[in-house]
Protein backbone atom coordinates (compact mmCIF):
# COMPACT_ATOMS: atom_id res chain seq x y z
CA UNK A 1 0.00 0.00 0.00
CA UNK A 2 1.35 3.36 -0.82
CA UNK A 3 2.43 5.55 2.05
CA UNK A 4 -0.13 7.95 0.74
CA UNK A 5 -3.12 5.58 0.71
CA UNK A 6 -1.78 3.56 4.27
CA UNK A 7 -1.75 7.57 5.93
CA UNK A 8 -5.40 7.84 4.88
CA UNK A 9 -6.72 4.73 5.86
CA UNK A 10 -4.86 5.45 9.59
CA UNK A 11 -6.61 9.24 9.40
CA UNK A 12 -10.08 7.27 8.66
CA UNK A 13 -9.78 4.80 10.86
CA UNK A 14 -8.93 7.64 13.61
CA UNK A 15 -12.16 9.32 12.61
CA UNK A 16 -14.29 6.47 13.18
CA UNK A 17 -13.08 5.64 16.82
CA UNK A 18 -13.21 9.04 17.65
CA UNK A 19 -16.89 9.14 16.41
CA UNK A 20 -17.93 5.86 18.46
CA UNK A 21 -16.40 7.56 21.18
CA UNK A 22 -18.42 10.49 20.90
CA UNK A 23 -21.44 8.76 20.10
CA UNK A 24 -21.03 6.27 23.45
CA UNK A 25 -20.42 9.54 25.14
CA UNK A 26 -23.84 10.95 23.78
CA UNK A 27 -25.80 8.04 24.76
CA UNK A 28 -24.37 8.08 28.18
CA UNK A 29 -25.33 11.63 28.66
CA UNK A 30 -28.93 10.79 27.26
CA UNK A 31 -29.43 8.05 29.68
CA UNK A 32 -27.94 10.19 32.65
CA UNK A 33 -30.28 12.99 31.93
CA UNK A 34 -33.45 10.91 30.81
CA UNK A 35 -32.84 8.86 33.95
CA UNK A 36 -32.75 11.63 36.36
CA UNK A 37 -29.06 9.85 37.53
CA UNK A 38 -27.61 13.53 38.61
CA UNK A 39 -30.12 13.68 41.14
CA UNK A 40 -30.59 10.04 42.07
CA UNK A 41 -27.14 9.62 43.13
CA UNK A 42 -27.04 13.05 45.24
CA UNK A 43 -30.15 10.94 47.08
CA UNK A 44 -28.08 7.99 46.97
CA UNK A 45 -25.15 9.93 48.27
CA UNK A 46 -26.91 11.55 51.20
CA UNK A 47 -28.51 7.77 52.08
CA UNK A 48 -25.24 6.44 52.37
CA UNK A 49 -23.83 9.11 54.51
CA UNK A 50 -26.76 8.96 56.67
CA UNK A 51 -26.74 5.03 57.26
CA UNK A 52 -23.48 4.71 58.14
CA UNK A 53 -23.07 7.58 60.39
CA UNK A 54 -26.38 7.03 62.19
CA UNK A 55 -26.07 7.68 65.70
CA UNK A 56 -24.60 4.82 67.35
CA UNK A 57 -23.47 2.70 64.21
CA UNK A 58 -19.86 3.76 64.90
CA UNK A 59 -18.02 2.71 67.71
CA UNK A 60 -15.80 5.85 67.17
CA UNK A 61 -15.42 9.24 69.32
CA UNK A 62 -13.13 12.61 69.05
CA UNK A 63 -10.81 13.01 66.41
CA UNK A 64 -11.05 8.89 65.05
CA UNK A 65 -15.01 9.90 64.49
CA UNK A 66 -14.36 13.01 62.68
CA UNK A 67 -11.51 11.82 60.19
CA UNK A 68 -14.05 8.71 59.57
CA UNK A 69 -16.96 11.37 58.86
CA UNK A 70 -14.21 12.81 55.81
CA UNK A 71 -13.33 9.29 54.86
CA UNK A 72 -17.12 8.93 54.28
CA UNK A 73 -18.28 12.38 52.74
CA UNK A 74 -15.46 11.18 50.31
CA UNK A 75 -16.31 7.97 49.56
CA UNK A 76 -19.93 8.89 49.00
CA UNK A 77 -19.06 11.71 46.44
CA UNK A 78 -22.18 11.93 44.34
CA UNK A 79 -20.21 12.63 40.94
CA UNK A 80 -17.68 10.10 41.41
CA UNK A 81 -20.45 7.76 42.36
CA UNK A 82 -22.66 8.55 39.26
CA UNK A 83 -19.56 8.10 36.78
CA UNK A 84 -18.79 4.98 38.38
CA UNK A 85 -22.34 3.46 38.13
CA UNK A 86 -22.72 4.94 34.56
CA UNK A 87 -19.16 3.61 33.30
CA UNK A 88 -20.59 0.14 34.39
CA UNK A 89 -23.95 0.42 33.13
CA UNK A 90 -22.69 1.22 29.52
CA UNK A 91 -20.51 -0.96 29.59
CA UNK A 92 -23.33 -4.01 30.91
CA UNK A 93 -25.64 -2.88 27.92
CA UNK A 94 -22.68 -2.47 25.24
CA UNK A 95 -23.09 -5.81 23.46
CA UNK A 96 -27.49 -4.65 23.90
CA UNK A 97 -28.19 -1.90 21.77
CA UNK A 98 -31.66 -2.45 21.59
CA UNK A 99 -31.91 -2.48 25.06
CA UNK A 100 -30.71 0.83 25.69
CA UNK A 101 -32.42 2.13 23.12
CA UNK A 102 -35.77 0.58 24.57
CA UNK A 103 -34.51 1.78 27.64
CA UNK A 104 -34.64 5.77 26.36
CA UNK A 105 -37.68 5.48 24.56
CA UNK A 106 -39.25 4.86 27.50
CA UNK A 107 -37.63 7.39 29.65
CA UNK A 108 -39.37 9.71 26.33
CA UNK A 109 -43.16 8.55 27.04
CA UNK A 110 -45.27 11.14 28.71
CA UNK A 111 -45.78 8.07 31.29
CA UNK A 112 -41.66 7.41 31.39
CA UNK A 113 -41.11 11.11 32.28
CA UNK A 114 -43.57 11.18 34.92
CA UNK A 115 -42.54 7.66 36.64
CA UNK A 116 -39.08 8.60 36.86
CA UNK A 117 -39.83 11.97 38.05
CA UNK A 118 -42.34 10.35 40.83
CA UNK A 119 -39.71 7.83 41.95
CA UNK A 120 -36.76 10.52 42.22
CA UNK A 121 -39.23 12.80 43.91
CA UNK A 122 -40.38 10.34 46.61
CA UNK A 123 -37.23 8.89 47.08
CA UNK A 124 -35.48 12.68 47.93
CA UNK A 125 -38.63 12.89 50.50
CA UNK A 126 -37.76 9.14 52.31
CA UNK A 127 -34.76 10.99 53.33
CA UNK A 128 -36.83 12.46 56.02
CA UNK A 129 -37.10 10.28 59.39
CA UNK A 130 -40.70 11.44 59.52
CA UNK A 131 -41.45 11.19 56.27
CA UNK A 132 -40.06 7.44 56.25
CA UNK A 133 -42.52 6.94 59.22
CA UNK A 134 -45.26 7.72 57.29
CA UNK A 135 -45.09 5.97 54.29
CA UNK A 136 -44.73 2.52 56.44
CA UNK A 137 -47.58 3.15 59.09
CA UNK A 138 -49.22 3.53 55.35
CA UNK A 139 -48.10 0.53 53.89
CA UNK A 140 -49.21 -1.54 57.38
CA UNK A 141 -52.71 -0.04 56.88
CA UNK A 142 -52.69 -1.39 53.55
CA UNK A 143 -51.31 -4.72 54.13
CA UNK A 144 -54.42 -5.05 57.40
CA UNK A 145 -56.74 -3.43 55.05
CA UNK A 146 -59.70 -5.77 53.73
CA UNK A 147 -59.57 -7.47 50.34
CA UNK A 148 -61.07 -5.81 47.19
CA UNK A 149 -60.66 -2.32 49.45
CA UNK A 150 -58.88 0.36 47.48
CA UNK A 151 -55.88 0.81 49.63
CA UNK A 152 -55.68 -3.25 49.44
CA UNK A 153 -55.74 -3.22 45.67
CA UNK A 154 -52.99 -0.92 45.09
CA UNK A 155 -50.87 -2.86 47.49
CA UNK A 156 -51.37 -6.00 44.77
CA UNK A 157 -50.69 -3.48 41.91
CA UNK A 158 -47.13 -2.66 43.86
CA UNK A 159 -46.05 -6.48 44.37
CA UNK A 160 -46.98 -7.01 40.80
CA UNK A 161 -44.59 -3.95 39.87
CA UNK A 162 -42.06 -5.74 42.19
CA UNK A 163 -42.46 -9.10 40.80
CA UNK A 164 -42.15 -7.70 37.25
CA UNK A 165 -38.20 -6.72 37.87
CA UNK A 166 -37.61 -9.13 40.93
CA UNK A 167 -36.85 -6.10 43.25
CA UNK A 168 -36.77 -8.00 46.51
CA UNK A 169 -34.68 -10.90 45.22
CA UNK A 170 -31.90 -8.37 43.51
CA UNK A 171 -32.10 -6.24 46.27
CA UNK A 172 -31.38 -9.00 49.07
CA UNK A 173 -28.45 -10.45 46.63
CA UNK A 174 -27.03 -6.42 46.98
CA UNK A 175 -27.75 -5.97 50.55
CA UNK A 176 -25.60 -9.50 50.98
CA UNK A 177 -22.99 -8.73 48.73
CA UNK A 178 -22.21 -5.26 49.77
CA UNK A 179 -22.40 -6.62 53.39
CA UNK A 180 -19.81 -8.84 53.11
CA UNK A 181 -17.74 -6.28 51.35
CA UNK A 182 -17.89 -4.06 54.26
CA UNK A 183 -16.50 -6.72 56.69
CA UNK A 184 -13.84 -8.13 54.07
CA UNK A 185 -12.52 -4.44 54.37
CA UNK A 186 -12.53 -4.41 57.83
CA UNK A 187 -10.78 -7.59 57.70
CA UNK A 188 -8.12 -5.71 55.65
CA UNK A 189 -7.15 -3.55 58.38
CA UNK A 190 -7.41 -6.51 60.86
CA UNK A 191 -9.74 -4.78 62.60
CA UNK A 192 -11.77 -8.07 63.07
CA UNK A 193 -10.46 -10.25 65.27
CA UNK A 194 -10.83 -13.83 65.63
CA UNK A 195 -13.23 -14.10 62.20
CA UNK A 196 -12.08 -16.35 59.09
CA UNK A 197 -13.87 -15.86 55.53
CA UNK A 198 -16.06 -18.92 56.27
CA UNK A 199 -17.03 -17.24 59.95
CA UNK A 200 -17.53 -13.96 57.90
CA UNK A 201 -20.03 -15.77 55.44
CA UNK A 202 -21.75 -17.33 58.07
CA UNK A 203 -22.18 -13.68 59.59
CA UNK A 204 -23.22 -11.73 56.65
CA UNK A 205 -25.87 -14.74 55.50
CA UNK A 206 -27.70 -15.08 59.16
CA UNK A 207 -28.15 -10.94 58.59
CA UNK A 208 -30.56 -12.54 55.56
CA UNK A 209 -33.80 -12.69 57.22
CA UNK A 210 -33.32 -8.71 58.56
CA UNK A 211 -31.92 -7.36 55.43
CA UNK A 212 -35.06 -9.13 53.36
CA UNK A 213 -37.73 -7.69 56.08
CA UNK A 214 -36.51 -4.15 55.90
CA UNK A 215 -35.99 -4.12 52.44
CA UNK A 216 -39.57 -5.83 51.08
CA UNK A 217 -41.10 -2.77 53.69
CA UNK A 218 -38.89 -0.40 52.45
CA UNK A 219 -39.41 -1.51 48.58
CA UNK A 220 -42.67 -1.34 49.24
CA UNK A 221 -43.91 1.47 51.46
CA UNK A 222 -41.37 3.67 48.91
CA UNK A 223 -43.11 2.24 45.79
CA UNK A 224 -47.00 2.90 47.62
CA UNK A 225 -45.56 7.01 47.94
CA UNK A 226 -44.06 7.17 44.52
CA UNK A 227 -46.90 5.85 42.71
CA UNK A 228 -50.17 7.50 44.97
CA UNK A 229 -50.57 10.29 42.01
CA UNK A 230 -50.88 7.79 39.29
CA UNK A 231 -54.21 6.03 38.29
CA UNK A 232 -54.83 2.23 38.22
CA UNK A 233 -54.73 2.34 34.35
CA UNK A 234 -51.52 4.21 34.13
CA UNK A 235 -49.35 1.68 37.21
CA UNK A 236 -50.86 -1.01 34.76
CA UNK A 237 -49.01 0.50 31.57
CA UNK A 238 -46.12 0.56 33.46
CA UNK A 239 -46.26 -2.86 35.49
CA UNK A 240 -46.73 -3.92 31.30
CA UNK A 241 -43.55 -2.13 30.36
CA UNK A 242 -41.55 -3.17 33.02
CA UNK A 243 -42.49 -7.01 32.40
CA UNK A 244 -41.34 -7.05 28.63
CA UNK A 245 -38.06 -8.73 27.88
CA UNK A 246 -36.10 -5.78 26.81
CA UNK A 247 -37.14 -4.07 30.07
CA UNK A 248 -36.38 -6.55 32.69
CA UNK A 249 -32.87 -6.76 30.71
CA UNK A 250 -32.06 -3.17 31.21
CA UNK A 251 -33.02 -3.29 34.98
CA UNK A 252 -30.52 -6.74 35.41
CA UNK A 253 -28.08 -4.07 33.58
CA UNK A 254 -28.96 -1.72 36.10
CA UNK A 255 -28.53 -3.86 39.18
CA UNK A 256 -25.31 -5.36 37.76
CA UNK A 257 -24.16 -1.13 37.98
CA UNK A 258 -25.02 -0.88 41.19
CA UNK A 259 -23.38 -3.90 42.53
CA UNK A 260 -20.21 -2.80 41.10
CA UNK A 261 -20.35 0.32 42.45
CA UNK A 262 -21.79 -0.58 46.21
CA UNK A 263 -19.61 -2.89 46.73
CA UNK A 264 -16.26 -1.12 46.09
CA UNK A 265 -18.09 1.68 47.95
CA UNK A 266 -18.86 -1.07 51.03
CA UNK A 267 -15.04 -2.18 51.01
CA UNK A 268 -14.29 1.14 51.13
CA UNK A 269 -15.89 2.03 54.03
CA UNK A 270 -14.95 -0.70 55.80
CA UNK A 271 -11.34 -0.36 55.28
CA UNK A 272 -11.57 3.32 56.50
CA UNK A 273 -13.37 2.40 59.55
CA UNK A 274 -10.74 -0.50 59.78
CA UNK A 275 -8.21 1.98 60.41
CA UNK A 276 -9.98 4.22 62.02
CA UNK A 277 -10.62 1.53 64.96
CA UNK A 278 -6.80 0.54 64.98
CA UNK A 279 -5.80 4.32 65.66
CA UNK A 280 -8.03 4.12 68.17
CA UNK A 281 -6.76 1.12 69.86
CA UNK A 282 -3.38 2.21 69.65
Amino acid sequence: MPSSLFQTARLVLSSLVILLSLARFAAAEDLSRAYLLPELFEIMAAEGRNSVLAEGAVPLEGRALADFERDVSRIYDQQTMHDAFLASLMAEVAATPEVLQDALEFAGTDLGKRVLRLEISARDALLDDEVDEIARLALYDAREARTDTAASDRLAMIRERVDANDLVELNVSLGLNTSYAYYQGMMSENAVNGLDSEQLLFLVWAQEPEIRADIEDWIESYFMMAYKPLSDDELEAYIEYASTPLAQAFNRAMFRAFETLFNKISLDVGRALGRRLNVEDI
